[in-house]
C-alpha cells in the first residue's frame, strides 16, 4: 500500500528512511527485485538466522542487492531479499517462501543484518492484521454507511476500536493455546473472563515525592 513515488520522496523529504514491500502490483520494481535475486550467491547468504518457537524452526537467508538506476524509484538503493524456511521442531521443512523490500538505506546507513531487523516490523505488522481479519472475522463486518455523518463517525470509532483490541490480543498470546482457541475460551464462561482481564490489569506506580 505505500510502496509509492510520493510516499517515498515524502519520508525522505522529511528526513526519514523509508522500507517498502515489494509485490506483484508493481510489475517494473517486482521484476528487478526477480533478477536481482536471480543474481544473488544462494549458497552463501548475507545474514541468516534460526529461531525455535511456537512449534516451529524459521529459518531467515537475507542478501541486499543494488536497484537498478532504471527504476527510477526515488532514492531507492537496494533491495532486500529474504528467504524464510519454516520447518517442525523434527526439522521437516513444511513451507518456504521469499519476500523482497526496497529501501533508501545504503549499507553505510545499515547492515544487511539490520536491515532484517527492521523488515521484521513488516512480518508482525501482517500477522497482526491476520489475526484481527480472520480470528476476530473483521473481513466479515456487514458494517454499511446510512447517512453522510456515519462514515466520520465509524472513522472516530476505528481508531479507538483498532486500540482496544491490543488488550485482548495481548491476553490470547500470553497463554499456550492458540488465538482461535483462547478466544472461544474467553467467549463463554464469563467468570474466567473477567479474571484474565482482573490479572492483566495492573495498579499505577505510587508518585514519589
Amino acid at each position: 500500500m505505500h510502496t509509492q513515488r510520493k510516499a517515498a520522496r515524502f519520508v525522505v523529504g522529511n528526513g526519514g528512511h523509508y522500507i517498502f514491500g515489494v509485490k506483484e502490483n508493481q510489475p517494473r520494481l517486482w521484476n528487478a527485485a526477480v533478477d536481482a535475486d536471480e543474481g544473488i550467491d544462494s549458497e552463501h547468504p548475507q545474514y541468516e538466522s534460526c529461531t525455535r518457537g511456537h512449534g516451529r524452526i524459521d529459518r531467515h537467508r537475507v542478501w541486499a542487492a543494488p536497484v537498478p538506476y532504471s527504476m527510477q524509484f526515488p532514492h531507492a538503493g537496494r533491495y532486500i531479499i529474504i528467504e524464510r524456511e519454516s520447518s517442525t521442531l523434527d526439522d521437516v521443512r513444511t513451507s518456504i517462501e521469499t519476500r523482497y523490500y526496497v529501501t533508501d538505506l545504503v549499507s553505510a546507513d545499515a547492515s544487511v543484518e539490520h536491515l532484517f531487523r527492521l523488515t521484521k516490523g513488516h512480518w508482525g505488522t501482517s500477522s497482526l492484521h491476520w489475526v484481527r481479519d480472520v480470528t476476530f472475522n473483521e473481513d466479515r463486518s456487514q458494517v454499511r454507511t446510512g447517512t453522510p455523518s456515519h462514515p466520520r463517525d465509524l472513522a472516530q470509532f476505528c481508531d479507538r476500536h483498532h486500540r482496544s483490541r491490543d488488550l485482548p490480543l495481548g491476553q490470547h498470546r500470553s497463554g499456550n493455546p492458540p488465538i482461535r482457541a483462547s478466544a472461544r475460551s474467553h467467549a463463554r464462561p464469563t467468570r474466567h473472563s473477567d479474571r484474565t482481564l482482573q490479572m492483566t490489569v495492573r495498579e499505577p506506580p505510587a508518585l514519589l515525592g
